[in-house]
C-alpha cells in the first residue's frame, strides 16, 4: 500500500500516477497523511470507462492515425481522457514528422532502417500508453514535445 494520499478524497496514491484512481483529480501534489475525506467525495468519480475509452484512444491512434485521438480530445469532457487523447496526437504527429524525416534519409542509406523500426515503435508505444490509461495513468510517449 502507498504512503501518499490523494489530497482531494484521501485515497491511497501510486507512486508516479498524474491522477486519482479514485476520484480522477490530477495529483499535483500527494500527501503523506489521508485528508479524512471519505474516497470518490467531491463528485469527481473516476470510473472504468474512463480508464478504458482514454485506453482506447491509444489504440483509435494506432488505428486511425491523428483523426481518433483528434476526435476524442475535441468531444470529451474528462480531462484524464482528454490528457490521453493529447498525448496520442502529440505522438502521432511527430510520428509522422519522423516518417517523413525517414523517407529523405533514405537518399543516404540511413532512412532504410528507421522506415521498418518506427511504425514498430508506434505499435509498441501506442500499447504501453493504452495499458497505462487503463491503469489510470497519463503516460507520456517518449521523444514527444507538447504541441497540442
Amino acid at each position: 500500500m502507498s504512503d501518499q494520499y490523494c489530497p482531494e478524497c484521501g485515497a491511497s496514491v501510486d507512486t508516479g500516477n498524474r491522477y486519482c484512481s479514485s476520484c480522477g483529480e490530477r495529483i499535483t501534489e500527494v500527501t503523506q497523511t489521508p485528508t479524512g475525506k471519505p474516497a470518490n467525495a467531491g463528485g469527481g468519480t473516476k470510473t472504468d470507462g474512463d480508464t478504458t475509452f482514454a485506453a482506447i484512444t491509444h489504440i483509435l491512434a494506432l488505428l486511425t492515425w491523428v483523426i481518433g485521438p483528434l476526435i476524442v480530445y475535441l468531444v470529451t469532457e474528462d480531462q484524464f481522457v482528454k490528457e490521453n487523447a493529447r498525448n496520442a496526437l502529440n505522438w502521432q504527429i511527430m510520428f509522422t514528422i519522423y516518417m517523413v524525416v525517414s523517407a529523405v534519409l533514405i537518399l543516404v542509406l540511413i532512412g532504410f532502417a528507421l522506415i521498418f523500426i518506427l511504425p514498430l515503435l508506434d505499435m509498441v508505444f501506442c500499447i504501453i500508453a493504452a495499458i497505462k490509461a487503463s491503469e489510470g495513468e497519463a503516460w507520456t510517449y517518449p521523444a514527444t514535445p507538447d504541441i497540442i
